[in-house]
């Protein structure tokens, strides 16, 4: 993970963005669901946001991803903060990555950091206050103080491991790691599931499961410290389960597909956690 994240910083730097003529091979629009329902103790949290993206694939390895008509739980970002929030993180679209043995780089971070300025010059004019500040310090610290926390932040949407893992040849294996960002925790889950492919229907699946993740369950614990999480747990309350399901269907390969669902669940005796993400081809 160290060595993919140091590569990912060295090839980010390069933006050459404005210097390259790329000329248009595909295009492919989506539609997307995405819905979390988690339960810690007696606190239950549930959201759904929705989306259409476009993929422009490059003939030069490179795809562009658009992002419009975002909506959570159906209506537009109207609330103050929630649109502060939500405005710097549009500010990230449209994004180009460069691929490369299957991994996306970052193209055109000088770019999005032109409209990152200028969409923050905007808001502290509009809003003041101890809340823009928070927002706009955590954001600035997660996502947009250099190359690297940019890219680490996008590869932390559940859109992009979704589209990596359209994007790789499909075939069978039975050692393949996936991560996966839970938002709630603010951390990674990891797997090493099996990826199976079936040529017939041209069907890709990825199952995977863990229930012995100490570091996982550490997270909860801390989250739960609010919430009287006892300091002292039996075995059977310390036992936590992450699993996933993945299926996409193709149409041919790569992002030519009809529908890509993922679901993500993890269960504790204190918090319950289901996530799901459908992308669906938007003829």
């Amino acid at each position: 993970m160290a060595k993919e994240l140091s590569n990912r910083c060295i090839l980010l730097i390069v933006n050459l963005f404005n210097d390259l003529k790329m000329s248009i091979e595909q295009k492919y629009k989506f539609k997307i669901l995405h819905t979390i329902n988690h339960e810690l103790f007696d606190r239950k949290l549930e959201s759904q946001c929705t989306y259409e993206i476009e993929i422009v694939v490059y003939s030069n390895s490179r795809i562009e991803i658009k992002r419009k008509k975002f909506k959570v739980n159906d209506k537009k970002v109207t609330s103050k903060f929630e649109n502060i929030a939500h405005t710097y993180n549009d500010v990230l679209f449209p994004v180009l990555f460069e691929i490369r043995g299957g991994n996306f780089f970052l193209a055109n971070y000088n770019e999005i950091s032109k409209r990152l300025i200028h969409t923050d010059k905007e808001l502290k004019l509009k809003h003041e206050g101890a809340g823009l500040e928070y927002i706009r310090a955590a954001f600035f610290e997660k996502a947009a103080k250099d190359c690297c926390a940019m890219v680490n932040y996008m590869h932390s949407f559940g859109l992009i491991s979704i589209l990596r893992l359209c994007l790789e040849k499909p075939e069978n294996n039975n050692d393949y790691h996936f991560s996966w960002h839970v938002l709630p925790l603010d951390t990674e889950v990891f797997w090493k599931g099996r990826k199976s492919f079936n040529p017939e229907s041209n069907i890709l699946q990825y199952k995977g499961e863990s229930n012995k993740d100490k570091a996982l369950f550490n997270v909860v614990k801390t989250a739960g410290n609010n919430y009287q999480y006892p300091d002292k747990v039996t075995d059977e309350e310390s036992v936590i389960t992450a699993t996933i399901k993945h299926e996409t269907q193709y149409k041919t390969t790569q992002f030519d597909f009809t529908i890509s669902e993922t679901e993500i669940k993890i269960n504790n005796s204190y918090f319950k956690y289901r996530e799901n993400l459908i992308l669906t081809r938007k003829e």
